[in-house]
């Protein structure tokens, strides 16, 4: 099913013109994680090579994805937001875990010039999944302006590398690129496998406290 929309997402480079193509592809590959962000930018860059574009006109290119991608972000966030707050409301008592810690947590993050830095720093990473950022940022509630703006700087310097990747074609960046991907698919199963044995473990320990205490 996701190879069949990611064909579908890609074939409109075909038919839209690539400034809308790489706006729309961008923000649905935002939302619909498991289509990834290099095909689409890789693509984009192939094409603007293809139409003789000059190198300069990747810049307006990173831009468009970018914004494309900050919007589908933050429906991201506010969905995570929601929904996670109903779970940990229900289910966060069986490992410990509150509401207000997470929100005390996020709080830690109040618009400081280190913050804009390090959350963008992480959007930036082409190894780390995006969609990973964005439903952290909801679920520990991270000041939106902050989570907007860290978002869309992040992915303009994302994107520019992918969109140049896919611009010169060689052998070289496209190797570079796939491992990205792949690493970028390791990094995620890392991350679920790790929140999972956390969660393992403190439904335990609550367990077990409790019945050191009865």
């Amino acid at each position: 099913m996701i190879s069949t929309l990611e064909a579908a997402l890609l074939s409109l480079v075909h038919t839209l013109p690539l400034e809308l193509f790489v706006f729309v592809a961008s923000f649905i590959e935002e939302v619909f994680a498991p289509i990834p962000s290099l095909a689409v930018l890789l693509v984009t860059g192939s094409f603007a090579e293809v139409q003789g574009r000059t190198f300069l006109a990747l810049i307006p290119l990173a831009i468009i994805a970018s914004l494309g991608k900050t919007i589908g972000a933050v429906i991201v966030y506010f969905f995570a937001d929601k929904i996670g707050e109903r779970v940990v409301t229900k289910f966060g008592r069986y490992f410990g875990i509150t509401p207000e810690a997470i929100k005390s947590f996020g709080n830690k993050i109040t618009g400081s010039p280190r913050d804009y830095v390090l959350l963008s720093f992480f959007r930036a990473l082409p190894i780390l999944p995006s969609a990973v950022v964005s439903i952290g940022g909801g679920l520990l509630k991270i000041p939106l302006r902050v989570f907007i703006v860290s978002t869309f700087l992040g992915s303009i310097v994302r994107d520019s590398v992918f969109l140049y990747v896919g611009y010169t074609g060689t052998q070289l960046w496209s190797t570079l690129a796939t491992n990205s991907a792949s690493i970028e698919s390791i990094v995620q199963g890392i991350i679920f496998i790790i929140v999972f044995s956390s969660l393992t473990y403190l439904y335990f320990k609550r367990k077990r406290i409790a019945k050191e205490i009865s």
